[in-house]
């Protein structure tokens, strides 16, 4: 079926619409305020980060430690690397899973966890697996809860028409990650010139 409506109509249609979940971020961020102190102490505190996460979550992960890595603050590494470091007993932890019940990242848990490492978990919920290893957890909306069943899954994702076969949570978490990102930044005074200083460069351009 081609509708007689310009696709660019309809973009902008959800657009207007996207603009709701923005303006609700500052209010999430707020809210926990005490969580955000602890994930800046944990990470001030450590020797080294990892990060990691499943699907879409996963690519958020990604964009998240290749960001932080700029900064050259902490080592950072992106634990689904083929080439990756050992988690030790002083390292941050920070795993992304909108349900709380992906296997991958509850495994990762469980075993940062067994080797005392910190734990800062992003999820939805605050009583799955992923919960139970977590030092400190920081909930944004939207994730799925897989634990009851693919039928009650479907029934989410028909609830968030907006975000089609999901995305609210992924969408959230970018949002953190750049809030994170830039609070970090400003609070220590790094210069926004670090991101050309540690970008890799394309010699294929004139200079």
């Amino acid at each position: 079926i081609v509708k007689l409506q310009r696709f660019s109509n309809e973009a902008f249609k959800h657009a207007k619409i996207m603009k709701r979940y923005a303006d609700e971020f500052p209010d999430i961020i707020f809210n926990q305020k005490a969580e955000i102190e602890k994930i800046y102490d944990i990470l001030e505190n450590c020797s080294s980060v990892h990060i990691y996460g499943k699907g879409r979550s996963g690519a958020i992960a990604v964009c998240f430690a290749l960001r932080l890595s700029h900064f050259e603050f902490k080592p950072v590494n992106f634990l689904g690397d083929v080439i990756k470091k050992v988690i030790s007993s002083d390292d941050m932890v920070i795993l992304f899973s909108g349900s709380g019940d992906t296997s991958e990242v509850v495994e990762v848990a469980k075993k940062a966890h067994k080797i005392g490492a910190k734990i800062v978990s992003v999820t939805s919920y605050n009583n799955t697996s992923l919960a139970k290893y977590s030092d400190v957890l920081l909930l944004l909306p939207g994730g799925m809860e897989k634990g009851k069943g693919w039928s009650y899954l479907k029934a989410q994702l028909n609830e968030h028409p907006t975000f089609y076969g999901g995305g609210e949570f992924e969408f959230y978490a970018y949002l953190l990650q750049e809030t994170i990102l830039s609070a970090i930044g400003a609070h220590r005074d790094i210069e926004g010139g670090i991101i050309a200083k540690t970008h890799e460069r394309d010699e294929t351009l004139k200079e």
